[in-house]
């Protein structure tokens, strides 16, 4: 995936992130969660002229916390919709804030300096997108869950915004993915424990991805399942879920509302 291609993959890595925007939900149970975001808040707000590092206590404490998914994402967890969604979005905001830093240029964000920061920040990011996938894919059952238990006048009301972010966020982390591939700064490492999450998540994400949606995660697992390389069967279980074309439920809601 080398010049043209890694263009439209980092174009299209800067469409996802801008419409990956958070959501304003009310937290519940995650104080610590909470105050993690607030300390990572803090410390940008303190330094705008940079960004906080892994290797720095206070940085360290608070990125390790928001990217806690044994403590805040367990297997059986009693948590509603709104505080995950909170959760999800706090982690995603960080990590937006990584691929974006100096970005943002005369209102566009300029894809190389994205790309360039994915290598730069690749510690922090290593943390932040495996649990942004894990927890929309601990998003998605429940989400399932309120809608067959909604009345259908209702649901045809629903406001599609959160749904949209997630759908973009979702494609976002495969854009991400794609970009770092044919990047030698970035170490095999990071590459792995995000492709270890997408591939654990895939069979959940595609129930809130459209169907056409679908086709950007299958194309870059199919071109990877080709090359046999050591992660065929995660790339083929990428693959073999975003080949799915049943729709129901989320992207059902999304398909009657023209997404």
């Amino acid at each position: 995936m080398r010049g043209s291609g890694l263009a439209r993959w980092a174009a299209a890595f800067c469409t996802a992130i801008a419409g990956a925007l958070p959501l304003a939900v009310h937290a519940q149970d995650m104080a610590s969660h909470v105050a993690a975001g607030q300390a990572f808040d803090a410390l940008r707000a303190a330094h705008p002229e940079r960004m906080p590092r892994l290797a720095e206590p206070e940085a360290g404490e608070a990125l390790r916390t928001l990217a806690d998914s044994s403590s805040f994402l367990p297997a059986q967890s009693g948590v509603d919709l709104p505080t995950l969604s909170d959760a999800c979005d706090r982690a995603q905001a960080a990590a937006v804030a990584y691929q974006t830093f100096g970005a943002l240029q005369n209102g566009q964000l300029v894809a190389s300096v994205v790309v360039d920061n994915a290598a730069a920040y690749q510690d922090e990011l290593a943390l932040l997108q495996p649990f942004v996938a894990r927890c929309i894919a601990r998003q998605v059952p429940l989400a399932e869950a309120m809608l067959r238990q909604m009345d259908p006048r209702t649901v045809a009301q629903l406001r599609l915004g959160g749904l949209r972010r997630g759908q973009a966020t979702i494609l976002q982390l495969y854009a991400s993915l794609a970009t770092a591939l044919p990047d030698a700064r970035i170490r095999p490492v990071t590459i792995d424990v995000l492709l270890d999450a997408l591939a654990e998540t895939a069979p959940v994400h595609v129930r809130a991805l459209a169907v056409a949606a679908r086709a950007v995660p299958r194309e870059l697992a199919g071109a990877q399942v080709r090359e046999r390389g050591p992660k065929e069967p995660k790339w083929q279980r990428i693959a073999t879920a975003m080949a799915n074309a049943r729709c129901e439920a989320l992207c059902e809601l999304a398909a009657r509302n023209g997404r």
